[in-house]
């Protein structure tokens, strides 16, 4: 990469890490007070109302999102038409949610709190979506710290709101109902910024526009709702088969794993517009960027995997106490979902800005049907950890069709070896330690970490022109 391109990409990796790193955290500690607080049972009709939301999140943009960054990356004059009208679209769309939420929780057969509940939370789709028209435009001309400091806003927000519901004895209605607000919030921030960079929404609407526009993100919106709903249909299918506590004993776990995508999902949110303009200029590029990236992601995932896979028990126990034991094998078993995201996140990518988005489309959508079909056997004979495993199939599934497709129609490669010796280094340090019957601990930890970075190195796995690579982009190496 040149030296602008790579400071470019510093800069907006760390705005989007410490946001999503905050955000997070701040997300992670509300959940542990509102378990503390109210109550397993409470957490999991909370995480039923949050999963149908923002299931429905997915499909709130059409699509559209993807396609205005692959577009105005290519071609900034579009910004503006496209702005006007994907705003327009958002505003349609949002409205038509609210009654879809409705209507889910109807035939759900949802209690009346929870049908209540979710008419609260059905404007938070609504708010969301007219800030992703706002975010996409900036995001495609790689402006990503404003809405980085929107989320810290948002972030305090959720925060305050949630102690407050809980100080003057709120449940699940207040709590709901924090966060639309915290969706408003986001979408009147996100207008206010966008005026500083030239960005208005004129509501010159262009029918025509909008139609086409819709056809053509929905690829984009098969592949997105297919994707997020393989990370929530475990706590949906949950939700339909066993208890309240014992969906919230579940989703204890699977808040924290998903909440964990935020490193290797910021890395692909920048690597999007990069992959775009790359396959159109420079093919050969694109493809040495692809390959590197898929590496270094996996890495990334495999480290991040090891250590839920060795804390599992003391995360749990620090975060939930006691009561929440069981939730510690979940957490395992879900740690492996992020070593299997970040192994096809970048041929995902690759595929939505080629011409053979279609099979990106095909990847989830046949990845989500297997989860779904083996989601009821196997939380039939494993109850709550039958649902995780059915997420890790889901994922696997279109992991490997993703990577396939990518090879397959684009030409591009992977360096195998080097993935092999990466998922071995990874693995090995903690199988090891269980065949030796050691325990697990922050000790225990420590050292895996460190011998799966020996193990890597001695593979030449990762390298010292790696570390130099992975230090530019980081912004600790100036690149001449």
């Amino acid at each position: 990469m040149a030296a602008p391109t790579v400071q470019r990409f510093a800069l907006n990796f760390w705005t989007l890490t410490v946001s999503r790193i905050l955000y997070r955290a701040v997300s992670v500690g509300v959940a542990m007070y509102l378990a503390r607080s109210l109550g397993a049972a409470v957490l999991g009709e909370y995480a039923t109302v949050l999963n149908v939301l923002t299931l429905y999140l997915a499909f709130a943009d059409l699509g559209v999102t993807n396609l205005v960054i692959r577009d105005v990356s290519r071609d900034t004059s579009l910004s503006a038409d496209y702005l006007d009208n994907f705003f327009g679209l958002q505003l349609l769309v949002g409205v038509a949610l609210v009654f879809l939420i409705l209507g889910t929780g109807w035939i759900s057969g949802y209690s009346e709190l929870l049908i209540i509940a979710l008419f609260i939370g059905s404007f938070g789709p609504l708010f969301s979506g007219l800030s992703n028209a706002y975010q996409g435009l900036m995001n495609a001309q790689q402006l990503f710290y404003p809405f980085a400091v929107i989320e810290i806003v948002c972030m305090l927000v959720f925060l305050a709101g949630n102690v407050l519901v809980v100080l003057l004895g709120g449940a699940l209605l207040e709590l709901v109902a924090v966060t639309s607000v915290v969706s408003l919030v986001k979408y009147a921030l996100g207008a206010m910024w966008a005026r500083r960079f030239g960005m208005r929404v004129r509501r010159r609407w262009d029918a025509e526009l909008i139609r086409g526009m819709m056809t053509a993100g929905l690829p984009f919106l098969l592949i997105n709702g297919a994707h997020f709903a393989i990370q929530r249909m475990d706590v949906l299918f949950l939700s339909w088969t066993v208890s309240e506590d014992r969906v919230g004993m579940y989703a204890a776990a699977s808040r924290l794993i998903f909440a964990s995508l935020f490193l290797v999902s910021s890395v692909g949110a920048m690597l999007y517009p990069q992959f775009s303009k790359a396959l159109q200029e420079h093919r050969e590029r694109a493809a040495e960027l692809y390959a590197r990236s898929t590496v270094y992601l996996t890495i990334a995932g495999g480290v991040t995997g090891l250590l839920f896979w060795q804390l599992a028990p003391h995360i749990t126990a620090i975060l939930y106490g006691e009561a929440f034991a069981e939730s510690a094998r979940i957490l395992q078993i879900l740690g492996l979902f992020i070593p299997l995201f970040s192994l096809g996140l970048a041929a995902s990518n690759v595929l939505m800005v080629s011409d053979a988005v279609r099979h990106a489309v095909y990847a989830s959508v046949i990845g989500l049907l297997a989860g779904a079909a083996a989601s009821p056997y196997l939380i039939a004979l494993y109850e709550i950890q039958g649902a995780a495993y059915a997420v890790l199939i889901a994922e696997a599934v279109a992991a490997v069709l993703y990577i396939g497709y990518t090879r397959r129609q684009l030409g591009f490669a992977l360096p195998w070896r080097k993935l092999a010796a990466a998922a071995l280094s990874c693995a090995l340090p903690p199988m090891l330690l269980s065949l030796a019957g050691g325990e697990t601990g922050w000790l225990q930890a420590g050292a895996g970490i460190a011998a799966c970075m020996l193990l890597l190195f001695a593979t030449r796995v990762l390298t010292r022109t790696d570390v130099k690579h992975v230090a530019a982009l980081a912004g600790f190496r100036r690149v001449s």
